[in-house]
């Protein structure tokens, strides 16, 4: 009895540990996703039909849901992006605050160029924290729980089964092939993730040789700013001038 409440108890626990670690490493911020159903009836309905009626009678909807999205909390995996999403919010809000003058003008260029790049800057918004490639994504969400949590506090079982994830991802990644609209970019995505790959083939040797701690953070550092250049070859689209 006593082990059944022994398991019960730590099963309490375990819950919302995992809970909070699951949102800590998914690239989403909720209330940016539930704006898009606004963005989709502007820019599929109104913009398209011109609409100006219809552009005037989500004004409402468009403010509630930039409060929302400005009062929104970043997770952790995204920590790094802060600078970006501030620079991105800023943006979106100028153009929310250009879609609320727009409604009060009987001019209906005006409106539809304010939804226009209303919906241009939701887009590199979403670009902010949502990479490019989708396999990017899954990579960065154990490379997080690596270099925040578990080479910080040294637990070497849970670095090593880490690296053995990330060599998974990392073949994922390498077959990669950009689609037409980012295809430019493939000479240096390819480039940059071949450095990023002899990085973790670096890790995953100091690692198969045991609990050297100094080496294995310089390994971890190396690889996680290798990650950081690999990311550099979207800024480009993520916050357009």
């Amino acid at each position: 009895m006593k082990r059944v409440l022994l398991l019960f108890f730590i099963m309490l626990f375990a819950i919302p540990l995992l809970a909070q670690q699951e949102h800590e490493t998914k690239s989403e911020i909720k209330e940016l996703t539930e704006f898009h159903d606004v963005i989709y009836q502007i820019w599929h309905t109104a913009w398209p039909e011109k609409n100006v009626d219809l552009l005037k009678s989500l004004l409402p909807d468009v403010e509630k849901g930039f409060s929302k999205i400005k009062a929104a909390q970043l997770p952790g995996i995204l920590r790094d992006k802060k600078e970006k999403w501030n620079e991105g919010l800023k943006k979106f809000e100028a153009s929310v605050n250009a879609y609320k003058e727009a409604a009060t003008k009987n001019d209906a260029q005006t409106f539809l160029n304010a939804a226009e790049k209303l919906h241009s800057d939701y887009e590199a918004l979403v670009r902010v924290i949502k990479p490019m490639v989708k396999e990017m994504d899954a990579f960065h969400q154990d490379l997080y729980l690596l270099y925040h949590y578990y080479n910080p506090e040294f637990n070497y079982d849970k670095i090593v089964s880490t690296v053995e994830s990330l060599n998974l991802k990392m073949n994922d990644l390498m077959n990669v092939k950009l689609s037409k609209k980012l295809e430019a970019r493939q000479e240096k995505f390819d480039a940059a993730k071949k450095s990023l790959k002899d990085a973790l083939d670096e890790l995953t040797m100091v690692v198969k040789k045991g609990k050297d701690k100094e080496a294995i953070d310089k390994a971890v550092d190396k690889m996680h700013s290798k990650y950081e250049e690999l990311e550099k070859i979207f800024d480009w689209v993520l916050i357009p001038k």
